[in-house]
């Protein structure tokens, strides 16, 4: 065997201890939030096990962010990009921030809810509770909770959850820059290609809200597409599952990739590969909806079906229908109680009536679909009517 290069063994081992440094913060966590080691269990010291968290975090990206460095300092078009980007988060965090100075109610109850649900964790041994919802998993399947939460303690705050959004919501940016090197081969079109996303007003001013992590789910689809049109497999499954972890209703879009990545060719895929993935990513999104489901519906004792929330969908009524008689089942067994009355006289759904509940919920509303839709889509800058296989990137919640 020829050794590896002395750099390549030193990268690798920056990474294995910024692994450790990301994983100690949730074991310091966890012992103290079970009360296993109470002394744990202090706001300073888990600011301190955070801090090291996203120290590990950057030792782990730091070959991506060398890379970056090396562009920076060689491409004027990339060190520009980089330059709006940064002033775009700033702007974005600022007029975020002027709601809330504003006394914006609807912002500040919003963003109230996470605040309230991280300080839960951090004060109060109670997993994400809050005024709204107690625990958060009542109402959401989000576990990209988990992911944010050292994140905020870091600085806790509205700046730095307002921060972190717009840091994390304009992220596709960056590597759109590279997707538009490879599909023009023209540094200038490069820097359109990123810019049409950062600059598209759904980003520049839907941010400057209340902190949802719905918001999330955009980034990460549009990252999800970016590896898989670059041949970056595990960039692809990361962002893949990123994206399951923002909402309920993700995975319905990872489904609708699923059926993209069968019906599209691709020049690192070979036809088995293709197919392959394909069927991994419909398992996979398949699997996700099926946990966020059985998830919502154990914290929230059989009191909510996660379809409800994904409002204004064609197949919200169906899969309400569908699942209800299942999470029924499931959670009378695991009670060990009997099923109530209410949910007894479900009986076995047949094919027409779900159809047709489908079509009549398509029907309400279709201008108004059609038209929030393509105007979530465009800043993804994939829909390209000239391939008709890529409206199955559409959301399948329109």
């Amino acid at each position: 065997m020829r050794p590896q290069p002395l750099m390549k063994v030193k990268e690798k081992q920056l990474r294995l201890i910024g692994a450790a440094l990301f994983v100690q913060f949730y074991v310091v966590w966890a012992l103290g939030f079970a009360n296993y080691v109470p002394q744990l269990y202090n706001l300073d010291v888990l600011r301190a096990s955070a801090v090291l968290l996203v120290i590990g975090l950057l030792m782990m990206l730091s070959g991506y962010i060398k890379d970056m460095a090396r562009q920076v300092v060689a491409d004027k078009y990339f060190r520009a990009l980089m330059i709006i980007y940064a002033a775009a988060v700033y702007y974005i965090t600022y007029s975020a921030m002027t709601t809330y100075y504003q006394l914006n109610i609807w912002s500040s109850l919003d963003t109230a809810t996470f605040m309230q649900s991280f300080a839960s964790a951090a004060l109060y041994h109670e997993l994400f509770y809050n005024f709204a919802v107690s625990p958060f998993f009542y109402n959401h399947a989000s576990p990209i909770l988990f992911l944010l939460y050292p994140l905020y303690l870091t600085y806790p705050g509205i700046p730095a959850l307002m921060t972190i959004q717009a840091a994390l919501a304009t992220l596709p940016t960056i590597p759109l820059y590279k997707l538009g090197l490879k599909l023009f081969g023209d540094r200038r079109y490069a820097l359109l290609t990123a810019l049409a996303y950062l600059l598209f007003p759904w980003i520049t001013t839907y941010l400057g809200g209340a902190f949802e992590v719905v918001i999330l789910t955009a980034p990460f689809f549009a990252l999800a597409l970016y590896n898989l049109y670059m041949g970056n497999r595990l960039g692809y499954w990361l962002s893949l599952t990123l994206m399951m972890t923002t909402i309920e209703f993700s995975p319905i879009l990872g489904f609708f990739i699923g059926l993209y990545i069968l019906a599209t060719k691709f020049d690192w895929l070979k036809a088995k590969g293709r197919v392959a993935l394909g069927l991994e990513t419909l398992a996979f999104s398949l699997a996700w909806l099926f946990g966020d489901f059985l998830m919502v519906y154990y914290f929230s004792h059989g009191s909510i079906n996660i379809f409800v929330n994904v409002w204004g969908s064609a197949l919200s009524g169906p899969l309400i229908s569908i699942t209800d008689s299942i999470g029924n089942a499931i959670f009378h067994f695991t009670t060990h109680t009997s099923p109530s009355s209410s949910s007894s006289h479900q009986a076995a759904l047949s094919l027409s009536s779900v159809l047709e509940s489908l079509v009549n919920n398509i029907k309400t509303g279709l201008h108004t679909k059609i038209q929030s839709t393509v105007f979530l889509m465009l800043p993804t800058l994939f829909l390209n009517l000239a391939e008709p296989q890529n409206l199955l990137l559409l959301p399948g919640f329109t």
